[in-house]
């Protein structure tokens, strides 16, 4: 007489199975979803640079010198948020001089000061690199 189910050792190399599939299918879903946050990262600079462009444009070849709230809603609809690996999401904009906008604490960095010779920059606030091994802050 044959008794109906699956023996221990079926269980446990069905289990081991698809203890491997997981391995190595989660942290190739993790990458993908890391790449689509810096994707739609490096969009969203592209926009603000976009928005402070139209705004030098239109302002006789001036930047804004605030932390970029005069582009809100007239050139862009809102600050979008930063999201970069190893810090909070944030649309906090660092201003100042080159030195004092580069924090390096997430969010975005914009060079507000006439007097530095890299006024008008906006880029992202970390010296972290992405995935592709460039520095965020060199996009």
């Amino acid at each position: 007489c044959m008794k109906k189910g699956f023996t221990v050792t079926e269980i446990l190399i069905t289990v081991v199975v698809f203890a491997l599939l997981l391995g190595f299918t989660v942290p190739k879903f993790l990458m993908l979803v890391h790449k689509a946050q810096e994707g739609s990262t490096k969009h969203k600079l592209v926009k603000v640079r976009s928005a402070i462009a139209a705004y030098y444009g239109e302002h006789q070849g001036t930047y804004p010198t605030d932390d970029l709230t005069s582009l809100v809603p007239a050139y862009i609809e809102e600050i979008p948020q930063a999201i970069i690996p190893g810090f909070t999401p944030s649309s906090h904009v660092s201003t100042g001089n080159y030195e004092s906008a580069f924090t390096k604490t997430g969010g975005w960095a914009y060079v507000s000061d006439p007097s530095d010779p890299r006024y008008g920059d906006f880029f992202v606030n970390t010296d972290k690199e992405d995935s592709y091994g460039k520095a965020w802050n060199t996009h």
